[in-house]
């Protein structure tokens, strides 16, 4: 297949008889393609035009499918919200993006706590099969997606290749979220490559669907279970008995999946080979605790994939082989999945570009990567370097064979007695203490210099002893490494991403630092 356009994929897959299960019935990307075009005459009726954004704030479902061709066809944007967010991201986001539609389901109390006057945008809220608590918003006009999918066909399809398709939120920890924009060539463009690359087109393929659409990691996966014209199971939300239900109900070969999502399908399970026909299980590890979560699931036939992706770049812009033994497919990272992109690592000290195996900012190029950052120029072109890169902010080392290792946020990297330090190094150590579950280690400045500090999670039937602890990471750790301070906490400052939960280690800076002050 050569595909250049989201309803050229779309087309795609309904050729090949794609049959997609969304928690409500088994539908066909016919149908979801069929269903767009009406979509899209609706959505031109009431004044979206190419170019225009539609901010969609909705669970997994093939109306969510059938919005994003609609869409597509328009040469409009579709600007994804994650379902977890409240009334003031989704004020930011509606906002910021000048969206002129919002597509909601479900309880929409959070929007009755929404100013539309900070919307002066918004025309038309489309809710999504039965919706409660709707807003009196007299400047906006409300419409059914039920009602618009049976305007008139008309087989218009402006999009092309080169048109901005969709909308992703950076993960917004430390500032308001960036806004990744993607083309429908760049789009159609890697799924084919990441279906290339997990094998989605062997005969039999079945992705399971858990993670959301609104993140790149699921949007990913859709796409690219079209371009392998293979089976999706795609139900609303996760729920940890139904994903092991239709792991076996649809013998599933494929799954995109987190570290506590994993973990909590592990504990739930009582087979000894929960997905017996799973080939993939590409992965994300966002918890330090859960550092042993690959070897445990390979030990119950559950073949893991590292992976590497971001808003910019895409998920699976890297992942590991299959071909590669364990230990090393559980390494974040991996081999580039477009044939013709490129990594480098940079001394972020110097600017020299660094040899393989040397740590260093990593920063990628590819014809699948973001066009830039919506509505700031000045952002975008902080981003990419003179000669086209993009710089990533990760940390990692490149490898032979179009490879590289990711280690860990630039922002995360402690600066300790002169030297880089990986914050993992030290956690480790905390986190071998019997009476620590988690750990997570930030530097906090004093007058003699950073020193660090861990926060930790008590393991169960253990209470902190703060000496005994630091004590113990004295017997591995040097001095400058070992932490001056271990202070227990109920739980991490967390955000709640689209492509998984990431620890606010600015707050826990903060934290530090005021544990420290006058020190």
């Amino acid at each position: 297949m050569t595909s250049h356009t989201i309803t050229e994929l779309y087309a795609y897959a309904a050729d090949g008889g794609v049959d997609i299960f969304d928690g409500h019935g088994t539908s066909t990307a016919a149908s979801i393609l069929k269903r767009s075009d009406h979509v899209s005459t609706a959505l031109r009726d009431i004044g979206v035009r190419p170019g225009d954004r539609v901010a969609a704030w909705l669970e997994n479902s093939n109306a969510y499918l059938s919005l994003h061709a609609a869409c597509a066809r328009l040469g409009a944007i579709l600007v994804a919200i994650n379902t977890r967010f409240g009334a003031a991201e989704i004020a930011d986001i509606t906002g910021r993006s000048g969206a002129k539609v919002l597509a909601v389901n479900g309880d929409l109390s959070e929007l009755t706590n929404i100013d539309t006057n900070d919307l002066s945008n918004l025309t038309h809220l489309i809710t999504v099969g039965i919706c409660t608590q709707m807003p009196a918003w007299p400047k906006v006009t409300m419409r059914t997606f039920e009602d618009i999918s049976s305007a008139p066909s008309t087989g218009i399809d402006e999009g092309g290749p080169a048109d901005h398709s969709n909308i992703f939120t950076t993960s917004g920890t430390t500032s308001a979220p960036k806004f990744a924009v993607h083309s429908q060539g760049a789009i159609t463009g890697h799924a084919l490559d990441v279906a290339r690359f997990l094998d989605m087109t062997a005969h039999g393929s079945v992705n399971l669907q858990l993670l959301p659409f609104c993140g790149v990691f699921g949007f990913v996966q859709v796409m690219a279970t079209l371009a392998a014209q293979a089976t999706l199971v795609m139900p609303a939300g996760f729920r940890v008995i139904n994903a092991l239900d239709l792991g076996t109900r649809y013998d599933v070969t494929h799954m995109f999946i987190t570290d506590d999502m994993l973990h909590r399908m592990l504990e739930e399970s009582i087979d000894d080979q929960p997905f017996p026909m799973l080939r993939s299980c590409m992965y994300a590890g966002f918890n330090t605790w859960l550092h042993d979560l690959p070897a445990r699931a390979e030990a119950r036939g559950i073949p893991v994939q590292g992976a590497f992706g971001m808003s910019e770049v895409f998920a699976i812009f890297a992942g590991r082989p299959m071909a590669a033994p364990p230990s090393e497919r559980h390494r974040p990272g991996g081999t580039l999945v477009s044939t013709t992109a490129a990594v480098r690592a940079r001394d972020p000290e110097t600017g020299v570009i660094l040899a393989h195996g040397e740590i260093g900012e990593l920063e990628f190029t590819g014809p699948f990567i973001m066009t830039g950052y919506f509505g700031s120029a000045a952002a975008t072109r902080d981003t990419f370097t003179a000669d086209g890169f993009l710089r990533s902010g990760d940390l990692g080392y490149t490898e032979p064979d179009h490879s590289f290792t990711y280690l860990q946020r630039m922002t995360d990297t402690l600066r300790l007695g002169g030297f880089l330090v990986a914050p993992s190094e030290i956690e480790g150590t905390v986190m071998s203490h019997p009476g620590v579950r988690d750990a997570q280690v930030v530097a906090a400045g004093t007058a003699a210099g950073n020193r660090p500090v861990a926060f930790v999670i008590e393991a169960d039937g253990h209470e902190l002893d703060e000496t005994a602890v630091i004590t113990y990471c004295q017997q591995t750790l040097p001095k400058f490494k070992t932490p001056v301070r271990v202070v227990a906490i109920d739980e991490f400052p967390v955000t709640r991403s689209a492509n998984g939960t990431k620890i606010q280690r600015t707050k826990l800076r903060k934290m530090a630092e005021d544990l420290l002050a006058g020190r």
